[in-house]
């Protein structure tokens, strides 16, 4: 009821449907319509590439990190900043102990942190971190100071452990901000004052040296009380830094391993450690994490390497000796002096940052070079074979390293023959293993003998190496030493900080309330109810290239595009009247396609941008700003739909001639006579061109250590 049925429904009208077997035109231009892929899949490869590179362009940046092992302080929770801006504020007395570098990053380096009470705040190590071939044309990283900068009037030292770059690194870049006197040990400061030489901010601070045999304490501030107490570990003068306040002591290990037989009779002073945590109880030990996995102990030390190293050249008598190993190892460099003496050969040191230690060394009487023993490269060729023994870098495969270059003929000196026998006085770190086997057949394709560590039963010679961190039942031993109250573990990988909670946990038995895996940036908060992790500060990272330039996060991620994708530039000219092409398009393409090898995508291309520019221009002047983002989108389809890439695509136009071209022209000629004319009087004298001054560049940072060594690296052969 109330309904009404149509007799004859209304049929379609089939003259407004598409012919069938011919789509709608996608566009006026017949190089769009012959494309077969749409938009919407050309922008989701744009995108899927954005979130690449993306990725991968910010491993450095840390905003809020994932968390959820069981001892992350907030019970295995993920850390929520809302969440943490619900909670009250702690009130009283609260010393803070605040990662800013170090703690589960990308690698390890970039080891800083700072520890803050009332109206002070006490900064121990400074270093970089160098990121790999993740990072192209990245030399390190260091860490963001944002806190410390608007804290800068609570900063009142500078504390080092020990002379590695993944520690003292990046101080020469900060110290101008955030002046304040320097303490360390001798050597290390001859180090921090090392790399101030490449400082181009002219500030120098106070420094200020500190005797770790003789238990001398500083007063830093109102709050803190430091004291240096000895380590072992792979570079001279090494400490850990005892810190008294308010609150109780805190104990930042460094970096160590425990030597039976030390090179310079200095032995790790866990005596004093203990007796400190006997008297005054330790309140948090913060203890380094890079070996913490290894199995076991230490096995041997370095008078056992330095008995190899002799083993090698009593074997060899008659063979030129190439030794390579980490440019800080200077105790290694001292036993191998000693042989070289006993053996009556001559040693020449090669590479910049080898040569720049060495001297540190004998400036700060590290090293005693034996009479008569060391001697230029230039004087080895000289030599016969058999009274010849030269140092270098290299021992990790690096592609420039001196040893690559000896082996491949571009060294100044040095070429590799087949009596050479090369020693590797080192281990390859986790990653570089095909880059060290790449540099061993490099070498043994030109006939020499190579004798690495760990295989004696080749070689028939003993240990070349001993890393320069404690392994499991090290830190069991110093933990259960200390028996701290609260344990934070740092210096590593995310895995490492958490094997060594678990550790602390498992064998010497620290609760687990009571040990905190942090993320850098973290805050921990001391008072007299106990500890707890409250909140986060900004962290991050400055990133650096090898002039000591800083480089923008934009930049890096265009690097890494272009090493992904490539780049493909249009360059138009046309006349500005009436918008006709001048000449034929131009095409350059970078790292995408080899031109001469794809003329049937030119030749579409060029058949494109005719058409475009005819269309666009056709008797009016169009938005250029529009224009280049049509550009853009239609040449990055075409491609796409050739190649399935996407490369950045840059459109160039250039507008050459014209009236509007010429009265513009005049006019700037007037504006540029205008402003000549407000300039004071020469009296006709023309002022000369004052170049700019020269720039100093300090050379690129390599690592010195063997735990600081980037991870990944682009994969190029030898052979």
């Amino acid at each position: 009821m109330g309904q009404r049925r149509l007799s004859n429904a209304q049929s379609d009208d089939l003259s407004k449907r598409p012919a069938s077997g011919q789509p709608k035109k996608k566009s006026n231009i017949a190089a769009l319509n012959q494309t077969s892929t749409r938009k919407g899949e050309v922008f989701r490869a744009q995108r899927r590439t954005s979130e690449n590179v993306n990725v991968r362009a910010s491993q450095h940046m840390i905003d809020v990190p994932v968390n959820k092992s069981i001892y992350n302080g907030y019970d295995g929770r993920q850390f929520s900043t809302a969440e943490w801006k619900r909670q009250p504020r702690t009130k009283g007395p609260v010393l803070k102990v605040m990662p800013i570098g170090g703690l589960g990053e990308m690698g390890i380096g970039k080891n800083m942190m700072a520890i803050e009470y009332d109206n002070d705040i006490i900064v121990v190590d400074c270093g970089f971190l160098f990121p790999g071939s993740d990072y192209p044309g990245i030399n390190y990283i260091t860490p963001d100071i944002t806190y410390l900068l608007e804290n800068k009037h609570k900063v009142r030292a500078w504390v080092f452990t020990h002379g590695h770059l993944d520690h003292i690194g990046a101080f020469r870049h900060i110290i101008h901000q955030l002046p304040a006197p320097v303490y360390g040990s001798k050597f290390t400061l001859a180090m921090v004052k090392r790399t101030m030489e490449e400082a181009t901010s002219g500030y120098e601070p106070a420094y200020n040296e500190m005797d770790p045999e003789s238990h001398e304490r500083v007063q830093i501030g109102d709050s803190f009380n430091i004291e240096l107490v000895r380590v072992n570990h792979s570079i001279p003068d090494a400490t850990a830094v005892v810190i008294r306040t308010p609150m109780g002591v805190l104990v930042d290990t460094g970096d160590w391993r425990f030597e039976e037989n030390p090179v310079d009779g200095k032995k790790f002073d866990l005596e004093r450690l203990t007796e400190i945590s006997a008297k005054e109880g330790i309140l948090m030990l913060m203890n380094e994490s890079t070996n913490c996995e290894s199995e076991g102990t230490h096995n041997h030390g370095e008078p056992e390497i330095q008995a190899s190293l002799g083993q090698v050249m009593e074997k060899y008598p008659s063979n030129r000796l190439i030794i390579s190993c980490f440019s800080s190892q200077l105790h290694r460099m001292q036993g191998i002096l000693d042989e070289a003496k006993k053996s009556g050969r001559k040693v020449a040191f090669a590479g910049y940052s080898m040569i720049q230690n060495v001297e540190v060394g004998l400036r700060t009487g590290v090293i005693k070079v034996p009479k008569d023993v060391v001697v230029k490269m230039e004087d080895i060729v000289k030599m016969p074979d058999g009274k010849v023994t030269i140092v270098c870098t290299g021992s990790q495969g690096e592609f420039n390293a001196v040893l690559n270059r000896m082996a491949s003929g571009a060294h100044k000196h040095i070429k590799i023959k087949n009596s050479d026998v090369v020693v590797f006085s080192s281990n390859p770190i986790p990653g570089n293993e095909k880059y060290v086997v790449r540099t061993v057949d490099g070498l043994m394709r030109e006939g020499s003998d190579v004798v690495q560590n760990g295989k004696s039963h080749l070689t028939g010679v003993g240990p070349l190496h001993l890393s320069g961190h404690g392994y499991y039942d090290d830190h069991v031993k110093l933990i259960s030493a200390l028996n701290p109250t609260y344990y934070m573990p740092i210096h590593g990988e995310f895995h490492m900080l958490v094997h060594n909670a678990e550790l602390a946990e498992k064998e010497c038995a620290i609760p687990r309330s009571n040990i905190f895996v942090c993320d850098s940036g973290d805050v921990i908060e001391i008072t007299a109810d106990g500890a707890k992790k409250n909140g986060r500060i900004p962290v991050g990272g400055i990133m650096y290239d090898d002039s000591g330039a800083v480089v923008s996060e934009v930049v890096l991620k265009d690097r890494i595009h272009m090493s992904q994708e490539g780049m493909f530039v249009v360059v138009l000219t046309v006349h500005k009247g009436s918008g006709r092409l001048l000449t034929s398009p131009d095409i350059i393409s970078r790292g995408f396609i080899y031109l001469r090898d794809s003329e049937e995508l030119m030749n579409l291309m060029r058949q494109y941008l005719k058409q475009k520019v005819q269309r666009s221009f056709g008797g009016r002047r169009p938005d250029m700003d529009q224009l280049k983002k049509e550009l853009k989108d239609e040449i990055t389809h075409l491609l796409y739909d050739q190649t399935r890439r996407t490369p950045i695509v840059i459109p160039v136009i250039n507008e050459i001639g014209g009236g509007g071209g010429q009265q513009q022209g005049g006019g700037n000629r007037d504006n540029r006579q205008q402003r000549g004319n407000n300039r004071p009087a020469t009296d006709g004298q023309v002022k000369p061109f004052a170049a700019p001054a020269a720039k100093k560049f300090p050379p690129k940072q390599v690592p010195d250590s063997d735990a600081i060594e980037p991870r990944a690296k682009a994969d190029t052969r030898g052979y």
